[in-house]
């Protein structure tokens, strides 16, 4: 099967990032690798008992699953990594064949690493990457930051800018057509994105796709915090685009994540 068949047999599962594994009978050593990489970036599902072939996916289930799960989370909320990691878990089970899923969340406490601090990852188009010393130091620095970005302004989605959306979307296209976010509408999408939530406007969304007078409005917030979000959005989205009458407007999102799926 593609990796679209797999989605569709996991059908509960939200995709905006996800690596398999065989681990047909004990926890693969790369798990860490992506468990650092998916915490230190957008998040993601790392999935147990799928062989992967190219482009290629096979269910060839878990023995023993219920004692593979635990020895995983155990360790996740063990003294392995630098942080305690809280996955969730979900269990499918295919004509015998039991396939384990465990989501696990963006950090907000960045880097993520396990063992010692050279143990960093992040999550890039080709996969899980060694972050370098100048990604490590940014991620400290963002997580002294915060969620900045996140934090909900008065505006609403009728102060984004159109032509931005109608852009991103395009771009989002080229990038992976068959990905299921193109088939969402512009509501869907910008949830999902959270440049909405209930309704309103976070700042990041307002930087990424407001009108240029709304941005302008909006930098009554001290000059430092703006372009300090600037920096965030790009180091950790790692891809960019200039557009827009400020030159400035970055398309954020979980890109490489979707151009990876």
């Amino acid at each position: 099967m593609d990796h679209k068949e797999l989605f569709d047999r996991l059908e509960e599962l939200e995709w905006e990032d996800f690596e398999v594994k065989e681990a047909k009978t004990s926890i693969p050593k790369s798990s860490f690798e992506t468990i650092s990489a998916f915490s230190n970036t957008n998040g993601g599902w790392l999935v147990f008992g799928v062989r992967q072939t190219g482009k290629i996916f096979e269910i060839s289930g878990v023995e023993d699953a219920e004692k593979i799960e635990q020895d995983f989370t155990t360790v996740l909320r063990g003294d392995k990594f630098n942080n305690k990691i809280r996955v969730r878990s979900e269990k499918y089970n295919f004509d015998g064949k039991v396939v384990l899923a465990f989501c696990v969340p963006s950090s907000e406490n960045k880097p993520v690493y396990f063992n010692s601090r050279k143990n960093t990852f992040i999550r890039t188009g080709s996969g899980d990457q060694r972050a370098t010393d100048v990604e490590i130091d940014a991620m400290y620095r963002d997580s002294a930051f915060g969620l900045k970005d996140q934090e909900l302004t008065d505006f609403t989605i009728d102060d984004l800018d159109e032509k931005t959306i109608s852009d991103y979307r395009t771009y989002l296209e080229n990038v992976n057509p068959e990905h299921r976010y193109t088939q969402l509408s512009t509501e869907e999408l910008l949830e999902k994105l959270q440049v909405v939530i209930n309704g309103r406007i976070t700042i990041g969304g307002l930087l990424v796709f407001g009108r240029e007078d709304n941005i302008n409005r909006m930098l009554r917030i001290s000059e430092s915090i703006i372009w300090r979000l600037w920096a965030h959005l790009i180091r950790m989205h790692r891809l960019a685009t200039i557009t827009g009458c400020t030159k400035r407007r970055i398309f954020s999102g979980s890109i490489l994540a979707l151009s990876n799926a």
